[in-house]
């Protein structure tokens, strides 16, 4: 079994299909992430300062999907809402004390990713993004290094094909430089 299966199995997943319509169904992490794993929701929040730069850190390579720069991401856990997960995330991995109407949440997209240890992607992101200028207190067991990455820059590292972001912040960045609002943050 991958190590990264370990990695909070007591959260309660809320499954749903490929749309992200919810199924009416719960499971475990360690289902929902066990290969071919069981479709769930998730959402990803890419923090942005007043510079356009994105806050980004390197992802331990103890959690599934480690070894590359990242984005605060959680899953929508059974009786939350995308808004609260994000503030819950929020707070877990960068010590932001935000709102849920700081956090813009935007549409979202289906994925997989079988990483070949047992371990595996397959859920429906939603995209999320928010402006913060504070400090920020980075948890360790989350983050490995923090570091401030122009929006732009990251943007285009993607179009090049970089293989330093995960597949889920590839579709984040489409969604948030696609919105009306988030696009600014990539010009």
């Amino acid at each position: 079994m991958s190590e990264a299966l370990k990695d909070n199995p007591e959260q309660e997943m809320i499954c749903v299909d490929a749309f992200g319509g919810r199924t009416g169904r719960i499971i475990d992490r360690k289902t929902a992430h066990s290969t071919p794993g069981i479709k769930h929701l998730a959402i990803q929040v890419m923090v942005f300062n007043p510079q356009k730069e994105l806050i980004l850190h390197e992802r331990p390579l103890k959690k599934v999907g480690g070894g590359v720069w990242d984005s605060p991401t959680t899953h929508v856990l059974n009786g939350e809402t995308p808004a609260q997960a994000g503030v819950r995330c929020l707070k877990d991995e960068y010590g932001i004390a935000s709102n849920e109407e700081e956090i813009t949440v935007l549409g979202g997209f289906s994925y997989e990713k079988d990483y070949g240890d047992g371990s595996c992607e397959n859920e429906f992101c939603l995209a999320a993004f928010a402006v913060y200028t504070g400090s920020i207190k980075p948890n360790g067991e989350h983050v490995i290094k923090l570091m401030n990455f122009p929006a732009k820059k990251v943007r285009d590292e993607i179009k090049a094909g970089s293989s330093k972001y995960p597949v889920w912040f590839v579709e984040t960045t489409r969604i948030v430089a696609a919105d009306f609002n988030g696009k600014k943050f990539f010009e």
